[in-house]
């Protein structure tokens, strides 16, 4: 990773470059989870992770903060998810302060804040490391792994089954359509015979007009539930650190 000479000699930086997120003793380390559970390459997530610092290193330094960008937010909520690693070690000893996740609280205004706050960011990106943040990072531009191709391999059988099922259903509806004919074809002649020869059906209705339909109309309450969990309709404008106060 390109540094100019201001970060290398800043130790928040330095230990940042030389922390890993990969545990060396286990067989699914962060790196590797993180690409299976995005469907990203090993060389995107790498990249990621490499943006993931970056922002971290802007939310300690940039007055205000930094908000991440989708794809650094996926790998910042995954860092979280190892609470141990998180807290107590990559906080207190490479950080040296507390670093917490502060979502949208939603609504316009925030909407808006945030939008203003992720352009500020990526202006102090601009201006820490003297280049623009990479758009496959910071715009959302995910790479697919190959493996995605494989998987939409597998749906082929699927399909392939699904028209056989249409084909066969057609003929299905050919037969019940020609049975539908035959059947309403019988009671036609049954009913042109029984006119030919003097039958009649008589009906005896009741005195009196019935009027009652006996309808019902049923109204139903529906809920409405809104829930919290979003960072303000997508996670590109997450709250960042709020300048990542001891």
């Amino acid at each position: 990773m390109e540094t100019n000479t201001i970060l290398q000699n800043d130790s928040l930086w330095s230990g940042l470059q030389k922390f890993s997120l990969d545990s060396p003793d286990v067989d699914l380390p962060f790196s590797k989870k993180l690409a299976k559970e995005e469907n990203w390459t090993l060389d995107f997530t790498k990249k990621a992770i490499e943006e993931y610092k970056k922002f971290v290193y802007l939310c300690c330094i940039l007055p205000n903060g930094a908000s991440p960008s989708e794809t650094v937010d996926k790998v910042w909520h995954m860092h979280l998810m190892y609470t141990q690693n998180y807290w107590e070690e990559f906080c207190p000893e490479i950080l040296k302060r507390k670093l917490h996740h502060h979502p949208s609280k939603g609504g316009v205004a925030e909407k808006s804040r945030h939008k203003k706050w992720f352009v500020d960011t990526l202006a102090g990106y601009r201006e820490i490391f003297n280049q623009d943040a990479p758009n496959d990072i910071w715009n959302n531009n995910v790479k697919p792994s190959g493996l995605s191709w494989f998987k939409r391999l597998k749906l082929v059988p699927f399909f392939a089954l699904l028209l056989m099922m249409t084909s066969c259903l057609g003929e299905v509806i050919n037969t019940l359509a020609a049975m539908i004919v035959l059947v309403i074809s019988i009671f036609f002649l049954l009913g042109f015979f029984s006119w030919i020869f003097g039958g009649t059906i008589t009906k005896n209705p009741k005195n009196g007009n019935n009027t009652n339909s006996d309808g019902g109309s049923c109204a139903t309450t529906g809920g409405s539930c809104s829930g919290g969990g979003s960072c303000g309709g997508g996670c590109g404008g997450c709250g960042g650190c709020g300048g990542c106060g001891g």
